[in-house]
């Protein structure tokens, strides 16, 4: 099959720590050692990751990873969320560099969401006037968080240079952005979240979760932690993506999956 979809590059942006409950609910429920009703912080390290998808049409980035500074800019937000493992090599650019291309080689830049951990990297392509695509719903929530002064997991640091940046927003249930790659919203976790559906030449399906799905076990449970923004779309949604993950050669990318890494190869090996 030709779906113009040649090969889906991960990369790497780092690693981030952050409470378990965050991601699963009240994780210190779920084990019979508990002998009484304290709850005791129980930390995660996840990787923070992104994706490039070679299309015959243009190479699409998915995600931007962190800011490079996120420990001097982010604030109180970086004692509840931050990076752990982070060098120059996950920096963005240089993830690009593993596979060969500069930031003017990419057409389209897009967003699952517009949370720290995904749009930090973004200010790099503003200049470039490269097309920046998230959904209509996030763009409005994102801003409106930072009008009101909720500062935390949408950053001002992060937005701020995209004032009057190269955007298009979508709005309604889906967009096929190139044959072979749909934008699916799914809600959930922010308004506008998004999945990502690639469908390559080989006929593999691999589905980019974003953080709708932060970690594995939420498949399983059918919840998320304080993550969650709006549990009747969660719910909706997941039964969508389990429906979806059903088909034949369809694989999950989960982006925080603590051993994402060693289910699938990083950058500069490929996904076919």
């Amino acid at each position: 099959m030709d779906t113009g979809v040649k090969k889906i590059y991960l990369l790497d942006y780092g690693w981030l720590a952050g409470d378990m409950g965050f991601f699963i609910p009240d994780p210190a429920t779920w084990t019979e050692k508990l002998q009484n009703r304290m709850r005791l912080p129980e930390w995660v390290e996840i990787p923070v990751t992104g994706a490039v998808i070679e299309h015959k049409d243009g190479i699409v980035l998915i995600d931007t990873g962190s800011n490079p500074e996120a420990q001097k800019v982010w604030g109180a937000t970086w004692e509840v969320f931050p990076m752990v493992k982070y060098s120059d090599e996950n920096r963005v650019e240089n993830q690009l560099k593993l596979i060969g291309l500069k930031p003017e080689d990419v057409n389209f830049v897009v967003f699952t969401h517009l949370h720290l951990d995904h749009a930090g990297g973004a200010y790099i392509f503003a200049p470039l006037k490269t097309p920046l695509i998230t959904h209509k719903k996030e763009l409005v929530y994102a801003l409106y968080m930072i009008w009101l002064g909720k500062v935390g997991a949408y950053q001002p640091v992060d937005l701020e240079p995209l004032r009057g940046a190269s955007w298009y927003p979508f709005d309604g249930e889906s967009l096929e952005l190139l044959p072979g790659i749909d934008l699916i919203l799914v809600g959930g976790h922010t308004p506008g979240s998004i999945i990502i559906r690639v469908v390559t030449n080989t006929g593999n399906t691999y589905i980019f979760t974003g953080d709708f799905i932060h970690l594995p076990q939420e498949l399983e449970r059918e919840a998320k932690g304080w993550l969650l923004g709006n549990a009747d779309e969660y719910l909706t949604s997941l039964r969508k993506l389990k429906m979806l993950a059903k088909r034949p050669n369809t694989y999950l990318v989960i982006s925080h999956d603590p051993k994402l890494w060693e289910k699938y190869p990083k950058a500069p090996k490929a996904l076919e």
